[in-house]
């Protein structure tokens, strides 16, 4: 009887912990990042995490470089990523929890003093270097518009790493929101107004972040955390 309520005990157990959803992202103000406490959060983890909390899911989030966070959760089981942009080459890749927040304009960042970067088009931006994040959406829209790594892509895993290269003028461009943008100077000990906006990147702009699970994540707790999504967007709106 004792070794039996000691397998049950710990088949219980096993259950439990299979059931945690292992949540991943990157750092990326003001979404999500993690603050002076070390907690993760931001505007996207917030909403994460009261939208997993209303559909009943246990989970723990844990912030990785961007291209470890994808791997994760391309092939891990039970397991989910944040904010990520549903794109046409990512469709297949995932289980899609739509829409997380809603559009965000992101710009080419110059330095103030160069006067000299005047851009009219994107393919204007092809005699500089611009500083993006490695396996970033981004990295993806500027190599599919005819940028080259090592031309005129500086691509890190850090994203704190642009700014720094740009104000050491090793790169001539970052891409980022505006409040990003404020926020990594302000985090490197420099104003925000040490910068200019050379063009908003509109093509990216109109993408919505979403949450992603692994193909082998379950589908019905996939379709609880959707629902809960709609009900959150219902009531507070796009984020």
């Amino acid at each position: 009887m004792k070794l039996f309520l000691y397998l049950a005990l710990l088949f219980s157990i096993k259950v439990s912990s299979s059931e945690t959803l292992h949540v991943v992202t990157e750092e990326w103000l003001p979404y999500n990042y993690t603050n002076a406490e070390g907690q993760l959060v931001g505007r996207s983890t917030d909403k994460v995490r009261a939208v997993l909390s209303d559909a009943g899911v246990e989970y723990k989030i844990t912030s990785y470089p961007w291209l470890r966070s994808m791997h994760l959760a391309k092939t891990q089981a039970n397991t989910m990523i944040y904010s990520i942009y549903r794109t046409p080459e990512r469709e297949k890749l995932f289980q899609w929890v739509c829409p997380l927040m809603a559009p965000v304009k992101e710009y080419l960042f110059a330095l103030k003093t160069r006067n000299d970067i005047q851009l009219n088009s994107l393919d204007d931006a092809k005699q500089y270097v611009i500083s993006i994040v490695r396996g970033s959406v981004s990295e993806g829209y500027l190599t599919d518009a005819g940028f080259k790594p090592g031309l005129n892509l500086d691509l890190t895993s850090d994203p704190s790493s642009s700014p720094r290269k740009l104000l050491g003028g090793r790169v001539d461009l970052i891409l980022h929101t505006e409040y990003t943008a404020s926020e990594r100077m302000k985090e490197l000990g420099y104003d925000y107004s040490m910068l200019r906006k050379v063009i908003e990147v509109k093509e990216i702009d109109n993408r919505r972040a979403c949450m992603a699970f692994s193909l082998k994540t379950d589908k019905a707790l996939v379709k609880r955390v959707q629902l809960a999504l709609d009900k959150y967007n219902k009531l507070h709106g796009e984020s």
